[in-house]
């Protein structure tokens, strides 16, 4: 959750900032039930030394340190969201922040058990790269986790708004700077990256209209400045609006874009 994760301007307001943060917490509540069975299933409970890349906010590195005894190093290479995580992350003893770019992650070769990143590689100028620092500062034997990484060309949307949906499904990613399309590329990062590799689908389940209501009002500020961003007129936006509750309302709206994870084993050099 990098500054190339944010998809914001370095001059960001700071309306712009309270904006993200709060979505940033949104975002890390409702993926948590995707992310902490994958973080139980890598072994991060028993690992000594585990490093959080492109933590931002630090929201999703406390859902780590509280599962784990060991100790947790996070970075980030923004410095205005590693002064949010050292107030969200304050009551932690085993939790150290740095600042640091994860395309060249400031450790030693080989030093932690678990290396992980959430929402990152879709936001990373070149997440090969990314995926090759992780690996290297990995042990031996060791973990190298995305533990979240969406696909929105594969977003299922009904009703369909031609207009919005394509907004959705990607358009405001690319225009960003993200990649829309990173989840599918997962497998052939760590491949390439000489990992031995797992991949699958973190979210299997879809959401009732009403946990889509919640999440949308909740957020609405966010989705109403990115088709701002992107040019409807006010008189466009309501009319969506309008249809997108309506259709939440009546039952039959239905959302769902594949989330993708990626467990990469380290091998040993004797194999």
């Amino acid at each position: 959750m990098s500054r190339r994760y944010l998809g914001l301007p370095r001059g960001r307001s700071e309306e712009e900032l309270d904006l993200f943060i709060k979505k940033l917490e949104l975002q890390a509540k409702e993926t948590a039930e995707e992310r902490i069975p994958l973080y139980l299933k890598v072994g991060v409970k028993d690992a000594d030394l585990i490093l959080d890349v492109g933590c931002g906010s630090g929201m999703v590195t406390r859902d780590i340190a509280n599962l784990t005894k060991g100790e947790v190093f996070a970075m980030d290479e923004s410095k205005e969201m590693i002064k949010v995580a050292k107030k969200v992350l304050k009551e932690f003893d085993n939790v150290h922040l740095a600042v640091g770019d994860a395309h060249n992650i400031p450790f030693k070769d080989n030093t932690f058990d678990i290396t992980t990143c959430n929402l990152l590689l879709m936001w990373s100028v070149d997440p090969q790269r990314v995926v090759n620092e992780m690996k290297r500062v990995t042990r031996e034997g060791g973990i190298v986790l995305a533990s979240l990484e969406p696909d929105f060309g594969g977003k299922v949307h009904w009703p369909e708004n031609p207009k919005v949906d394509r907004i959705f499904a990607g358009e405001a990613i690319r225009r960003r700077g993200g990649d829309p399309h990173i989840g599918r590329k997962l497998r052939a990062l760590f491949v390439r990256a000489g990992l031995e590799t797992e991949v699958g689908i973190g979210n299997t389940r879809i959401w009732t209209c009403e946990e889509d209501k919640a999440y949308y009002l909740h957020a609405r500020d966010y989705y109403i400045k990115v088709l701002r961003e992107a040019g409807l007129s006010h008189e466009e936006i309501d009319q969506w609006e309008y249809e997108y509750l309506k259709s939440l309302d009546d039952g039959i709206q239905l959302n769902f874009f594949p989330q993708f994870y990626a467990i990469g084993k380290k091998v040993k050099k004797d194999g």
